[in-house]
């Protein structure tokens, strides 16, 4: 499974939100699928995915102007957000293992930050809804924050900023393909977890290791921290 022989430094761990910390990705695919398909786009949720995992919802409306030919209404971001931020604040459940993988890195005194293609106040309801928002504040980090969104690097450089920590000792952990690039493109040593992406699209997209699921993620961390 491993790209990487020697065992990594690990000053700082870096997380993506959204299929790591937090399990909203299908919540939010769900809603933007029934949202595309109510204007005129008929759009599975398996073509949702594969469309626009790991991006962001503003490159959505160009996407389907280029690939369908349908152009999104005025406002349609705003009704998304909504919508989606409804379903989290109803159904959103948090990863059973995160909270072993966080009390790990506190215990070993890493300082941790969170790098998202999300914005802040879509971060604020889903971490804030299982419990998480308090243990990063001031060190969560948005795509709106920086010049370029994922897969540039920008948003994980700014939050090995927040920590202090030099990018080349922190470590990445991130679920999408355009997250890996982003975290392996800023020099980071970078984990993709699996979750909606498949362990070979993750390596594919230059992932240094991978993680079946968070309990396979303690078991690294563990091991480098020993």
């Amino acid at each position: 499974m491993d790209a990487i022989v020697t065992k990594p430094v690990v000053r700082g761990v870096i997380f993506d939100c959204d299929g790591v910390l937090v399990d909203t990705e299908n919540l939010a695919n769900q809603v933007l699928t029934d949202l595309l398909c109510e204007y005129g786009c008929d759009m599975t949720p398996e073509q949702s995915h594969d469309f626009f995992l790991g991006g962001t919802l503003a490159s959505v409306g160009p996407k389907m102007a280029e690939t369908f030919g349908v152009k999104l209404p005025d406002g349609w971001l705003d009704e998304c957000y909504a919508r989606t931020f409804k379903a989290f604040k109803k159904d959103l459940k948090p990863f059973s293992g995160i909270g072993a993988v966080l009390d790990l890195l506190d215990a070993r005194g890493i300082p941790m930050a969170i790098g998202s293609n999300g914005p802040h106040d879509k971060m604020d309801v889903s971490l804030g809804k299982v419990g998480l928002i308090d243990r990063f504040r001031g060190r969560i980090c948005s795509a709106h924050d920086v010049a370029h969104a994922k897969p540039a690097p920008d948003v994980y450089l700014l939050a090995a900023q927040k920590i202090g920590i030099p990018i080349l000792d922190c470590v990445v952990v991130d679920d999408s393909i355009s997250g890996v690039r982003a975290g392996v493109a800023s020099g980071a040593t970078t984990i993709g977890l699996v979750d909606l992406t498949s362990a070979d699209d993750l390596l594919a997209a230059g992932a240094h290791y991978v993680a079946s699921d968070h309990r396979a993620l303690l078991d690294l961390l563990s091991g480098w921290l020993a």
